[in-house]
Parts: C-alpha cells; sequence; structure tokens
C-alpha cells in the first residue's frame, strides 16, 4: 500500500509547510549542485549577485524593498557574500548609517560562470514546470495573498463563525 503525504492529507492547512518544503528542496540540491562544480557560493546568493550587477550600488534597505524580502533576511545574505569576499560595502555619503553594497572584482570575474550555471538551471527550472504555467501559478497565488494575506482571511472566517454561533444561541 503506498503511503500518503501527510503534509498533503492535511490540505491548505499544509500548504505553507509544502511550500517551505519545495523551497528547502530546491536549496539542498542547490547546494549540492554548487558543491559537484566546485563554487564557493549559497543558492539564494543569485539574487544578490543579479540585482547588484544591475543596479551597481544599493543599499541593504533599497534590496530588501526591491526584492521584497526582510531587512534581517538581506542582511544575512549579503553578510555571508562580504565574508566570502563576493560583496564590498561602504559607508553612505550621506548618512554615515548605511551600508552601500556592490560587488567586488572577485564577484564580477566569476559572474559569467555563475549566470552559465544559473542560465541552465533557469531552463531545467522551465522544464520541468511549464506544463503548469509555474510562474503564472506563483504568480497569482502571491497576487491573491498579496490582496488579503492569511491572517485577515482566517480572521475574517473566525468571525464568520462567531456570527454563526451566536444566531444560533439567539434562536
Amino acid at each position: 500500500m503506498e503511503e500518503k503525504d501527510f503534509l498533503q492529507s492535511l490540505g491548505y492547512i499544509g500548504f505553507a509547510t509544502r511550500l517551505k518544503r519545495i523551497s528547502d528542496s530546491f536549496l539542498h540540491d542547490g547546494r549540492k549542485l554548487y558543491k559537484e562544480l566546485g563554487l564557493d557560493i549559497e543558492p539564494n546568493w543569485y539574487i544578490i549577485f543579479k540585482i547588484l550587477k544591475l543596479e551597481k550600488k544599493l543599499s541593504v534597505t533599497e534590496i530588501a524593498e526591491r526584492v521584497q524580502m526582510s531587512h534581517p533576511s538581506v542582511i544575512t545574505l549579503t553578510d555571508n557574500m562580504i565574508a566570502a569576499g563576493y560583496v564590498k560595502t561602504r559607508r553612505g555619503r550621506v548618512d554615515g548609517r548605511v551600508r552601500m553594497l556592490e560587488l567586488t572584482r572577485k564577484a564580477k570575474i566569476r559572474l559569467p560562470e555563475l549566470e552559465k550555471m544559473w542560465d541552465a538551471g533557469e531552463v531545467a527550472l522551465e522544464t520541468a514546470f511549464r506544463d503548469i504555467n509555474g510562474l503564472e501559478v506563483i504568480g497569482e497565488i502571491e497576487r491573491r495573498m498579496n490582496h488579503k494575506g492569511f491572517k485577515d482571511r482566517a480572521m475574517h472566517e473566525l468571525q464568520k463563525r462567531v456570527n454563526r454561533s451566536t444566531k444560533h444561541k439567539k434562536a
């Protein structure tokens, strides 16, 4: 008898954990790929490489806003990249508290090699998800959750249940 995936059996309440599981799988496979290719980078660093290649210099806050990640998450990514020698930081000219980030010479030299690998990864993911329009599906999920998030949806449902319960008690 085939075992059913417990998270699938939970229905929608297991949805976020299933997304996290997929994300973790991508990161784990990415690390294995990078190790096999002899690369000393982390899978989620590509975001920083790409945005700093395009914009040249950005603050942590600017990166966080543009990629819609938390400030602490961007700090963690960039601090690790600084330690590995791929990103350098300078104090802002106007506000010395602001850290301006840019790619190092090492990063710029490695970028063509990394971009070839990322392009191959893009094609691999596109072929894996093309028939289900993966980007459209995730885009629609993001749109709906940005319009009205989980908390608001759950609170609305709880309020409906309270209202129904109150009506039944009065009757």
